[in-house]
């Protein structure tokens, strides 16, 4: 339980410090922890054994939970998708679709099982029905091959991480989605040992299960959370780069620039980039030519564009 407990409030700051941090932004991801959060979070034992008998007593809150955790894995791998430019209208739908028919399996599988009164241990103790393991097996696939996906996608993307932190939080994806897919297998050998009476094996792989399930879910936490600071931190650097070459090239757009009566704005990026305009026309139309100097302020101007 202690474990759950830590999870869960790393997830719920975690949380806070997303939507904090995309503010104003796409919140796909900061959407992701607070459903991770919601699974984790209901599933503290305590709170579980409070929450279940309100809502009929026969683990209703594992359904709930247990699709909360399948939505969030939908939006981890779009948002992750979206984060590194990998998104896609195929793989959008492709989500979309795969979502639906889990959830639809998952549902229908725990309406038909013979549920059990209130446990924190669902599947030990109606694993042995088949309704169970396909209840597990559904939702344990498609969590391992999402975070396999995202874990690769990752890795095609590693190259054009913009800072370190995006870097780590990249690298620390991947091994959550490592971790996903060893947890895959690991629990669809234990859901089917169990259902066909085995129940030693079941025993016998429970270490992996237990370290790859808070593996998985702390990485891809973890990585999702780096991945933001990281943008953050690329773009504090190109908004520095940027005010800084405004004031190295306003002497010179003063003694050579043009006016072309731009209109008025208050982004940075775009005055900078119609100084460095006004300049260059200036230069044309005066037939004139900068000293080194001043050609290396301009340079340096256009490179504070690409900063991050």
């Amino acid at each position: 339980m202690i474990l759950s407990v830590v999870q869960a409030v790393l997830l719920v700051v975690g949380a806070v410090a997303l939507f904090v941090l995309q503010r104003g932004q796409d919140r796909t991801l900061a959407v992701t922890f607070l459903f991770f959060c919601a699974t984790i979070v209901t599933n503290v034992d305590p709170l579980y054994r409070w929450l279940d008998p309100l809502a009929g007593g026969v683990n209703v809150v594992t359904v709930v939970s247990d699709c909360l955790m399948i939505a969030g894995t939908s939006t981890l791998l779009w948002g992750v998708a979206k984060a590194v430019g990998a998104a896609s209208v195929w793989l959008r739908n492709a989500i979309v679709i795969a979502c639906t028919v889990v959830g639809i399996v998952v549902v229908a599988a725990f309406v038909v099982l013979d549920k059990p009164a209130t446990t924190t241990t669902f599947m030990l103790v109606a694993g042995d029905q088949p309704a169970a393991a396909v209840y597990s097996i559904a939702q344990t696939v498609y969590l391992g091959v999402a975070l396999g996906a995202t874990g690769l996608i990752c890795v095609l993307r590693v190259r054009e991480a913009r800072t370190r932190t995006d870097l780590v939080g990249l690298w620390v994806l991947v091994l959550g989605g490592v971790l996903g897919v060893v947890r895959m297998v690991v629990v669809v050998v234990m859901d089917l040992a169990h259902v066909l009476g085995h129940v030693d094996v079941t025993h016998a792989l429970a270490l992996p299960y237990d370290v790859t399930t808070p593996g998985a879910v702390l990485c891809v936490a973890s990585g999702m959370l780096l991945l933001v600071i990281g943008h953050r931190i690329a773009r504090a650097r190109r908004s520095r780069a940027v005010v800084q070459a405004i004031r190295a090239i306003q002497p010179l757009h003063a003694r050579m620039g043009t006016d072309n009566e731009y209109p008025a704005t208050t982004d940075p990026a775009t005055l900078l980039s119609r100084l460095i305009v006004e300049v260059n026309d200036g230069v044309r139309s005066a037939r004139s030519t900068l000293d080194d100097e001043e050609r290396a302020v301009l340079a340096r101007a256009e490179a504070a564009l690409d900063v991050g």
